[in-house]
């Protein structure tokens, strides 16, 4: 078994460096954002299908995404202390309710089309104030970049709600603001189904050129180092992308429109795709470090096989079972012979590899996959055989103490030609309820037994006598 443990995990999404998939993956979808706005300019202004639920559809998808975001942010802030996770959670939230307003104020959703100008540029201003107000924010969040994490938990949680609620208040009130001062802003609307006035206006202009800033800023500041810049990138781009096809399409319902909205979706689940593939990928690691690390903390360090605790807490299991079962069940203490003798003689390293050799050999020689061996402690192993009867005990006590004697491992002269093991042997019979600490003392009767018998033998703890095929081997060492 390798005690390796799966590797680090990154602590947070700012540590997850970007590698050649990643950024062709990005360059992908900016590829894609890239041809179909050439592809659909030609055709902007050309009247598409008036599909009402489109709208709803849309602007509650679109609130959702930059919720679900902002809450996968969230957590990335609490885990980690990052205020730049903070900062940018912030700015999903501001679109997010933003949207929810945009949806709420559109003519022909809540609002009745029989409007009058001013009622109709509201949903226009507070779409503005969505792409522009987004873009600010995700600029303003670069200067939390560099900022250490918060180690206090309530000044993380007070910082958080702060940061998080100031950004939704602030979307609040300028929605509110747009639909209370609705007949003091310019008018932006020219009919009842256009908005031409929208690609020379100054509030246009002015978030158009914001939200290239902001992608220039961003890129010019991240260099695009981590996956989280790479994919907040690609949002700030579809961002770009819908306020352009928006300013070129003119009128709501055209194909343009349309062609704008997508891109509006696209920026709302870049990141959003990226923090869940990310968090799934998480999950993964964990769960196979989850099982590294319980499988590396049930075996012994040295010989590789279960340790103690393992066969503490398995063992009483499978006495409860062969009790419930009706099934017998037998355990075989081991003992290495003259091992204070072989690390005096060789050394200690030697006698490590001795260990790990036998511990191997009586791994191997055990045949049923419920069996299992452990060490018991310093030069002693604990075989557990569900399911064995006594004759099939001690036949296998047998065949694991012939086993480690062909191995034909010099020995300690004049104490032993070759290492080999003592084996004591004690097994409970069906429907006996023998409490387990006493069938291990029947073992390390047994054992004591073997030893003091001449050792290299295996001895039963249940007739106190010694086995019929049990006896001394000569081994021959090259």
């Amino acid at each position: 078994m390798s005690h390796q443990l799966y590797p680090t995990m990154e602590a947070t999404l700012l540590q997850i460096p970007t590698r050649r998939n990643h950024r062709l993956a990005a360059i992908t979808a900016a590829a894609a954002i890239v041809c179909a706005v050439v592809a659909v300019w030609p055709l902007l202004t050309i009247q598409g299908a008036v599909m009402r639920p489109f709208m709803p559809m849309f602007a509650t998808s679109v609130a959702l995404s930059e919720g679900l975001t902002a809450f996968l942010l969230w957590t990335q802030y609490r885990a980690s202390g990052r205020a730049y996770f903070a900062a940018i959670a912030s700015a999903y939230a501001f679109i997010g309710v933003t949207a929810a307003f945009h949806l709420a104020v559109y003519p022909g959703v809540f609002a009745t089309e029989n409007l009058g100008p001013a009622e109709r540029q509201t949903a226009i201003w507070i779409w503005l104030l969505w792409r522009g107000g987004f873009a600010v924010l995700v600029a303003l969040s670069l200067a939390t970049r560099t900022r250490p994490p918060i180690a206090n938990m309530k000044r993380r949680t007070q910082y958080g709600l702060l940061t998080i609620g100031g950004s939704v208040t602030l979307s609040v009130a300028l929605c509110e603001a747009a639909i209370i001062g609705r007949h003091r802003l310019p008018g932006l609307v020219e009919n009842a189904g256009s908005y031409r006035h929208l690609s020379p206006g100054w509030a246009t202009l002015a978030v158009a050129g914001i939200c290239v800033t902001a992608l220039g800023v961003h890129l010019a500041v991240t260099k695009l180092r981590t996956l989280m810049d790479l994919w907040l990138a690609v949002a700030l781009f579809a961002g770009l992308a819908d306020v352009a096809l928006t300013l070129g399409a003119g009128a709501r319902y055209s194909l343009g429109w349309y062609a704008a909205r997508i891109a509006s979706m696209v920026s709302a689940s870049a990141l959003l795709g990226m923090l869940m593939y990310e968090t799934s990928r998480t999950y993964s690691k964990l769960a196979d470090a989850h099982r590294a690390l319980k499988e590396f903390s049930v075996h012994d360090g040295l010989t590789g096989v279960f340790n103690r605790a393992y066969f503490d807490e398995r063992y009483p299991q499978e006495m409860v079972r062969a009790a419930a079962s009706a099934h017998p069940l037998a355990i075989l203490l081991v003992d290495v012979d003259h091992f204070k003798a072989y690390n005096d003689a060789f050394g200690h390293l030697a006698g490590d590899e001795c260990l790990r050799r036998i511990a191997q050999t009586l791994n191997q020689g055990l045949i049923r996959p419920e069996h299992f061996v452990a060490r018991y402690g310093g030069e002693e192993f604990v075989v557990v055989l569900p399911a064995c009867d006594t004759f099939t005990g001690i036949a296998t006590a047998e065949r694991l103490r012939k086993s480690v004697a062909d191995m034909a491992m010099a020995g300690p002269a004049p104490q032993m030609s070759c290492v080999t093991v003592s084996i004591g042997h004690a097994s409970a019979t069906s429907g006996a309820g023998v409490p387990p600490a006493i069938l291990l003392a029947n073992a390390d009767a047994a054992l004591y037994r073997a030893k003091t018998m001449g050792r290299n033998r295996v001895e039963d703890g249940a007739t106190a006598q010694s086995s019929e095929t049990s006896g001394t081997v000569h081994c021959s060492v090259n």
